[in-house]
């Protein structure tokens, strides 16, 4: 048993770190989180993630989409678990980033999702994709792992 005050470790260094506590609306008819909610967990580390190394921005200010995501259900999750997520850049290209992300069960550490996401830098004005600004793609890089 781990101490529940301690975030559970991951299985390497990520930069961002978000923990949360699966509620009822969270949960499905067998008593465990939905799936669709790991994925809206994957947006909400992301987005921690992101305002923590670009900076606060507003939503029309997000240069951005989510142009796919993979995710590993694990192990379950049932209501009240803390869970402690976690995400950081694999690749960074000309037009898109990679994030892993790993979810950990604070309770006994074990691994509840793991996956990976790809985001797309985007002009919402001009309806097309954009190149990676540098002070974007420097923090990113600065996170890649060693």
């Amino acid at each position: 048993m781990t101490d529940p005050k301690q975030p559970a470790a991951p299985s390497r260094p990520f930069p961002g770190h978000l923990a949360v506590e699966a509620t009822l609306r969270d949960t499905d008819l067998v008593g465990h989180v939905n799936n669709g909610v790991y994925l809206n967990w994957f947006e909400e580390v992301r987005t921690c993630y992101v305002v923590d190394r670009i900076g606060r921005m507003s939503a029309g200010e997000i240069s951005f989409i989510m142009a796919s995501a993979t995710l590993n259900f694990r192990s379950p999750v049932q209501m009240l678990e803390v869970v402690d997520l976690y995400c950081g850049p694999v690749r960074v290209g000309n037009k898109s980033w990679e994030l892993a992300y790993e979810f950990r069960a604070r309770s006994d550490g074990r691994l509840v999702c793991d996956g990976n996401s790809v985001q797309v830098q985007y002009d919402y004005g001009a309806h097309c994709t954009v190149p990676l600004a540098d002070d974007w793609r420097r923090p990113f890089e600065e996170d890649l792992p060693k």
